[in-house]
């Protein structure tokens, strides 16, 4: 990644970040529906997560066969829905806004039957709990303005870039991926595979667009087991240690908003992962 590809972070108002941010949230459900739904069932919900599309600048589930080859995809920017085929000419759009999530469902029913599925097999039945939002149900989807959309969607691109490159030649790092779970994009470095996810090491590292911890964006890297020992200082990351219910080094969009510079800000989070990274390898004992 060269700073040429970083795309200014703009840090549009923090109450419309969250309210799109909710409403993304339960967007992309639909997305990964459809990998939960027409693929083979994966550990770890594997079959549902998604990609960072960078020629599309869409999230995108997993592509799936039928008569055609095809894979859905969500525009933050746009704040729409895209089945696409495989050589990603749009197949058919949705655009959520001042839409119901209902109506998002039947939309893709229909789809599904002309793509030569079974429209009954399309389950939105998660393995998992997010918030209930007001969009699940009865109220329409509602983004005021662009700002938020075109946001999330830089913080998107970027991390994705920035992760690639800090693990191009790193051993035991996993594919770039974005988790409906909890809507974030990371990577996960085993260090110490014992076939077992709850007695291996492992480092987690992403970006969060905000959660119950942080109502903004931040970037994260946590290690797995966490540790008992004392935290050592992190100050040279720019970033901080978050302790409550888990542990990871942390760097918010409000730690680098001063940051005006597309340059600038790329080197402040590529320092975070660079310098934060082989802090927890040394904490982890590797």
């Amino acid at each position: 990644m060269t700073t040429n590809d970083w795309k200014l972070l703009v840090f549009p108002d923090k109450e419309e970040m969250i309210s799109a941010r909710h409403q993304f949230h339960q967007a992309i459900q639909n997305v990964g529906s459809i990998g939960r739904s027409f693929l083979p069932e994966q550990p770890g919900d594997i079959n549902a997560n998604l990609d960072w599309d960078s020629k599309l600048q869409r999230l995108a589930g997993r592509w799936v066969d039928k008569d055609i080859h095809f894979r859905s995809s969500f525009s933050l920017s746009e704040f729409s829905v895209y089945l696409v085929d495989e050589l990603f000419h749009p197949i058919s759009s949705f655009p959520l806004q001042g839409k119901k999530q209902r109506g998002v469902m039947v939309w893709l029913e229909e789809q599904i039957e002309i793509l030569g599925l079974k429209s009954n097999d399309l389950s939105l039945s998660l393995p998992y709990e997010i918030p209930e939002y007001p969009t699940a149900k009865r109220e329409a989807f509602n983004i005021e303005g662009e700002a938020a959309g075109i946001e999330f969607e830089a913080l998107f691109h970027n991390t994705d870039l920035l992760l690639r490159d800090i693990i191009a030649d790193m051993e035991g790092a996993s594919e770039v991926k974005c988790w409906p779970h909890h809507f974030d994009i990371a990577s996960l470095i085993t260090l110490v595979d014992t076939g077992d996810p709850e007695t291996s090491k492992s480092i987690n590292i992403g970006m969060s667009p905000g959660d119950d911890n942080y109502d903004e964006p931040y970037f994260y890297i946590s290690p797995w087991p966490y540790p008992v020992e004392e935290l050592p200082d992190i100050s040279e990351t720019g970033g901080f240690w978050h302790e409550h219910n888990w542990i990871g080094a942390i760097l918010r969009s409000s730690d680098i908003s001063h940051i005006t510079s597309a340059d600038e800000q790329h080197a402040a989070v590529q320092t975070f992962f660079t310098k934060g990274i082989p802090v927890l390898r040394k904490l982890m004992g590797n």
